[in-house]
């Protein structure tokens, strides 16, 4: 997949592109079913299927208040994207000059420099400031200029009561909840955090149980739980995890912290980046009446997780 940061390095083709516009944070089943329909019709018309994504998420500039947490970062995100068969993404800067042009503008910046033959979007797709452009208003444009739009209904996930619909929004909220499998099963995959091993207490290890204490963590986290997780080394090699996510209240501490042992691993992990998917919550955080009670029940937890997590 060719990546670029700005529309006018883009080299179109005789053949054109079929272009998908969105921040894809996730890339969950939802994205998918839209990256599969974009890469149908550029088989179709022998075209390019191009993403336009942003960096960071517009709101982080508009409101960083209110900013969404990121589910994935960047480079996740394009490894998934070019997963998907995407030929090209064009990675936009989110800043004040961007995210100030109308729609009707951002539109001609695409059309002039893509030469698009489709879009293909999701049904609340919005576009320009303000979110003032939306399908309607890209389907006007494409009666004009000569390309198709293509919406794809919104995915429901079937697997899960009330068939919710799959969004990042509806997956920060399941992860919020502590809710992974849930957002597993929207995401389509366990949800994927990665941190630097840095330098812990010593806790667990005087229990049995050493931990590698993630810092440095900038997709969103599960609510405070124990889960069961895959851990992913540098090298590649994967490993059952007990993670906690939160305090420790049976030590006193209220800072909350990503602890991960890792079922069956022996060395220094320190410095290193390691990644954990969230596979299963296992319980939620208790404060342990003594060190006996809380190792005892680490044992009961390592137990159920090396049953859960399928290498």
């Amino acid at each position: 997949m060719i990546t670029l940061q700005r529309l006018e390095e883009y080299s179109p083709t005789p053949a054109g592109a079929v272009v998908s516009i969105g921040n894809f944070d996730g890339v969950h089943r939802g994205h998918a079913a839209i990256l599969l329909q974009a890469r149908v019709r550029a088989a179709e018309l022998r075209a390019r299927q191009v993403v336009i994504t942003f960096e960071p998420h517009p709101m982080a500039v508009l409101a960083p208040q209110r900013a969404p947490a990121r589910l994935t970062r960047l480079e996740d995100k394009l490894r998934l994207l070019a997963e998907a068969g995407v030929d090209a993404c064009i990675v936009l800067k989110a800043d004040a000059a961007l995210l100030s042009l109308e729609a009707e503008a951002f539109l001609d910046l695409v059309v002039t420099n893509l030469r698009p033959r489709a879009f293909v979007e999701g049904p609340d797709f919005n576009f320009g400031r303000g979110r003032g452009g939306s399908v309607e208003t890209l389907r006007a444009a494409g009666d004009r200029l000569g390309f198709a739009v293509t919406v794809v209904a919104a995915l429901h996930c079937d697997e899960l009561p009330g068939r919710p619909t799959i969004s990042s929004s509806s997956i920060r909220t399941a992860l919020a909840e502590g809710r992974v499998a849930d957002a597993r099963r929207m995401l389509g995959r366990p949800h994927r955090v990665t941190g630097r091993v840095g330098h812990g207490q010593n806790r667990g290890a005087a229990l049995g149980f050493p931990t590698a204490n993630l810092v440095d963590v900038e997709q969103v986290l599960p609510g405070h739980a124990v889960y069961a997780a895959v851990a992913e080394l540098p090298d590649g090699r994967r490993f059952a995890a007990a993670v906690n996510v939160g305090p420790q209240p049976t030590f006193g501490q209220d800072v909350s912290r990503v602890e991960a042992h890792l079922i069956g691993f022996s060395g220094g992990l320190r410095g290193a980046s390691v990644g954990l998917g969230f596979v299963e919550r296992i319980r939620g955080q208790q404060k342990f009446g003594s060190i006996d009670a809380l190792a005892a029940q680490i044992r009961e937890d390592v137990r159920q997780i090396a049953r859960v997590v399928e290498l």
